[in-house]
């Protein structure tokens, strides 16, 4: 068979179709599908950021639960304003109990420290020191957040005077209570 410009023609018509079709066809395809492949990857991805962040998010509701739990538990442990005067007389009860004698109460300067109310109170009394000492730790047991900031003991070996009722080896203390309030609606 001998070839002609009409066959050579047709030949390279022929030729030209399906790389004509691959340009012009399958290549744009081939793009589109790529171009589709990178969004839905990029779609799972972000899928996948989004079902972490909804495990978090789900981590983070308990988390705030359980610290509005603890909020809520704090704050029983703060007196209102009101409840101050009856903590200071379980304090004094306390005292009493404990054979302390108080020869001075003060209350210094409240402050307000992020919503709460600090009251100090500075106290002078007068006791042995197993009377001093289950005071402290009755204070520590109250349900109630007081902190004794500073605590000043001396010791009384011999009485003053034969007219001084206080026994031989008596504490005198001198001391730092910090009582803790809720500061709303209280004015400083």
């Amino acid at each position: 068979m001998k070839l002609g410009p009409r066959e050579i023609t047709f030949l390279l018509i022929l030729a030209a179709v399906p790389v004509g079709a691959w340009f012009f066809v399958f290549e744009p395809r081939n793009q589109e599908i790529d171009q589709s492949r990178r969004t839905i990857s990029a779609m799972q991805t972000t899928l996948a950021q989004l079902d972490n962040l909804t495990n978090s998010v789900g981590d983070v509701k308990l988390a705030i639960d359980q610290a509005e739990a603890r909020l809520a538990d704090f704050r029983q442990n703060i007196p209102d304003a009101e409840e101050v005067d009856d903590l200071l007389a379980e304090m004094n009860a306390i005292g009493v109990r404990n054979d302390l004698k108080f020869t001075s109460i003060r209350a210094l300067k409240q402050s307000e420290v992020q919503q709460h109310l600090e009251i100090p109170l500075t106290m002078e009394l007068e006791a042995d020191f197993v009377g001093i000492y289950r005071f402290l730790s009755d204070l520590e047991r109250l349900p109630r957040i007081v902190r004794v900031q500073t605590l000043e003991i001396d010791r009384n070996l011999v009485a003053k005077n034969r007219d001084d009722e206080r026994p031989e080896g008596s504490l005198d203390v001198s001391m730092t209570v910090v009582v803790y309030c809720d500061g709303e609606g209280v004015d400083s």
